[in-house]
């Protein structure tokens, strides 16, 4: 069920197998898409994607509405900021409705964005918080959540029935332990938007510029995405879940390219992300955005075949 809840392609891994996801209602994201958008201002964008939010659950019934989960700053899907006013306007309508408001951060936690948590980018507080990749930077796999103090004391006098095999295990804890305190010591939160970030944007500027067949990016803290698409229509180059791919010989001499110049990571187009090491050194992030450079000049070659 944690799957299904996902508006992510992957959530296909469960539902092809007939397994129903329902309880689960999707809505639109309040940024652009190439075929759709909201409006042409943040505030444009901001107010109809809060109406049709909130039509949308005056349509299913707020009372059978627990919680609205979204991600602080969309990740898999393109590292994209809400337009301003629209996560407060969430805000709004949860404390309205008596709807709980849960902010995923498992990609954007710990630093990602140049803030500590990612809904700090932000002027709201969310009821739940879930995160984990950097809680211990991949050294150690641990997740957390963590809530309001409402909630806190509600379980705490009416405990929940559920336990986990390795819940708290000492060993990923004492690796979390050690990377929030490295973090808070080196002020890598403060690095990733100091120093990370404007390189970041400033390289993946040039490459937009550069390349027909990179239609955008992004840069928020250390965390950056850039939008492949088929120059000769500018749609992306193919679905989330790889389907409707207009050339499959450019992706596959993308990889491969990527690979030659010593670069492995995620790819996923029509995404093209980059998420560094918050350690990361300035002359190492220029480096990879260089070999990033004689990929990308391989695959906008050959999407032009």
């Amino acid at each position: 069920n944690a799957l299904a809840a996902t508006g992510d392609f992957r959530r296909g891994f469960h539902e092809s197998g007939g397994a129903s996801s329902t309880g689960f209602v999707k809505t639109m994201n309040p940024t652009d898409s190439y075929r759709f958008k909201f409006g042409a201002t943040d505030e444009e964008r901001a107010a109809q994607a809060l109406g049709y939010l909130e039509e949308q659950i005056l349509c299913e019934g707020p009372n059978t509405i627990a919680a609205i989960m979204l991600e602080s700053v969309v990740g898999s899907g393109g590292v994209h900021m809400a337009p301003k006013g629209y996560m407060e306007g969430v805000r709004a309508i949860c404390d309205r409705h008596g709807i709980l408001m849960i902010a995923d951060e498992v990609m954007v936690g710990f630093g990602r964005t140049g803030k500590l948590w990612g809904f700090q980018n932000y002027d709201f507080t969310p009821d739940i918080v879930t995160s984990a990749k950097g809680l211990t930077g991949a050294y150690m796999p641990l997740s957390m959540v963590a809530v309001r103090q409402p909630i806190k004391d509600h379980f705490e006098n009416n405990a929940l029935g559920w336990g986990s095999t390795f819940h708290a295990h000492p060993v990923s804890l004492a690796a979390g332990y050690e990377c929030v305190k490295f973090m808070l010591e080196h002020d890598l939160v403060g690095r990733a938007k100091n120093v990370i970030e404007p390189i970041m944007q400033e390289q993946i500027d040039k490459l937009v510029n550069k390349y027909d067949s990179v239609a955008g990016g992004r840069a928020v803290g250390a965390f950056g995405c850039m939008d492949l698409v088929d120059p000769k229509t500018g749609a992306p180059i193919q679905n989330f879940d790889g389907s409707n791919c207009s050339n499959p010989g450019a992706i596959a001499s993308f990889r491969a390219a990527l690979r030659q110049n010593g670069l492995y990571g995620f790819v996923r187009p029509p995404m093209f992300h980059c998420a560094p090491a918050l350690v990361i050194e300035p002359a190492e992030l220029e480096d990879g955005f260089r070999r990033a450079d004689m990929a990308l000049e391989v695959y906008d070659r050959a999407v032009r075949l």
